[in-house]
């Protein structure tokens, strides 16, 4: 009974610290020194974001904990759960580091340098990647429970090096939460299928694949499984006079558009 009473407050503590962790992907600008390299280095703050909310979707920390019925079966032991809050505080010491920085930098040059001004997501991005970036955006806000979202003020990440490396830790860190749960696995590559039709037909898909090649292969994989499959031909053979009698037909794709009747 003490150890289910101690899932269950670990698992309250974990959700909320899930919360505020894809929060903090909310309140980070890109700052003008990143030049052409803004708009893929947007993608994949807002890849590494919705990766970690697929994660928590997966365990179902978006809903409501006291329904205490199966967390077991979806969480194993409490120290399965205290390792994944010590995993997610990691990542939130890193934006609070990278934060951090950004301000001393800020602090060392005038106030009218160049080198302080910021992107605008909704106004410099090309209008496919805004699309792109707001369907991402969105569809990790589903994902979060918003009674505990925190006000904060936005800030800036200026070194375009301090970025990378903080998307190589923070992919390092949700590479260890989805290993640490290998039965929400085959849950997040259903995710990652809803994902991907959300996102329908956009321009900016093949720059995504290539970004969650390096740092999503769920997601990777589901790109590739549903471009592949738009791509392949549809092959359909009639019999009888006049588009009329019987229709045998092989379909290795998607079809639409199609109406079949009889022949006039």
């Amino acid at each position: 009974m003490a150890e289910a009473a101690g899932l269950v407050v670990g698992v309250v503590a974990l959700a909320g610290l899930f919360n505020n962790t894809v929060e903090c992907f909310e309140f980070v600008q890109l700052g003008r020194t990143f030049g052409k390299n803004f708009q893929t280095s947007q993608l994949k703050l807002d890849n590494a974001r919705l990766r970690l909310s697929r994660w928590g979707k997966s365990l179902r920390l978006d809903e409501d904990i006291r329904d205490t019925a199966s967390l077991q079966g979806r969480f194993g032991s409490e120290s399965a759960v205290k390792h994944a809050e010590a995993l997610l505080g990691q990542i939130t010491d890193m934006f609070a580091e990278a934060e951090g920085v950004s301000s001393r930098y800020k602090n060392r040059v005038a106030p009218q340098d160049e080198s302080l001004v910021v992107y605008d997501p909704q106004t410099d991005l090309d209008p496919a990647m805004v699309k792109l970036h707001e369907k991402m955006r969105q569809l990790a806000i589903e994902r979060q429970n918003r009674s505990g979202v925190r006000q904060k003020v936005k800030w800036a990440l200026y070194q375009e090096k301090q970025f990378r490396r903080l998307i190589e830790d923070i992919t390092e860190l949700v590479d260890g939460l989805v290993e640490l749960f290998p039965a929400t696995q085959q849950a997040q590559r259903e995710l990652c299928d809803t994902e991907v039709s959300a996102i329908g037909e956009n321009e900016g898909i093949s720059v995504l694949r290539e970004i969650a090649a390096a740092q999503d292969r769920f997601l990777e994989q589901a790109i590739t499984k549903t471009t592949e499959s738009a791509g392949r031909s549809h092959h359909i053979v009639f019999s009888g006079t006049g588009n009329t009698g019987l229709q045998l037909g092989h379909n290795s794709g998607t079809m639409s558009g199609f109406t079949f009747g009889k022949g006039s």
